[in-house]
């Protein structure tokens, strides 16, 4: 029996009604997908979803045949964000120094480590 018959009665599997649908490309794709989310759920540990979308509509000029057309997509989890913060200037520009704020004067210099004269020994 090939795929495209079936027993009286009986109901055909949907996997392999997919596996015809583009010479099983569809279920190729599903199934590279279904690998991205797992990566993404075990790396985010967030819940993730995939979908898988059946469109059947009769076919124009063939009031027996029938247009079958399948697309899967996911929907991964993610991360969260990346923030910084910022202030905002007289025209609404993003700063990272807030503009309020006095700036300290230029005259700042580095200076050496504090000896602990209390740790050294005399020779």
């Amino acid at each position: 029996m090939t795929t495209t018959e079936t027993e009286p009665g009986r109901v055909r599997p949907f996997a392999d009604v997919l596996r015809d649908i583009q010479g099983g490309e569809v279920a190729d794709e599903a199934a590279m997908l279904m690998q991205q989310l797992v990566a993404a759920v075990q790396t985010h540990g967030k819940k993730g979803s995939m979908t898988l979308a059946i469109e059947v509509q009769p076919m124009k000029g063939n009031t027996s045949a029938l247009m079958v057309s399948a697309q899967a997509s996911i929907k991964p989890p993610k991360g969260e964000p990346t923030a910084a913060v910022f202030f905002f200037d007289g025209d609404n520009n993003l700063v990272r120094d807030d503009p309020r704020q006095l700036a300290l004067p230029g005259v700042l210099r580095e200076v050496g480590r504090a000896v602990n004269h209390d740790n050294i020994k005399e020779l």
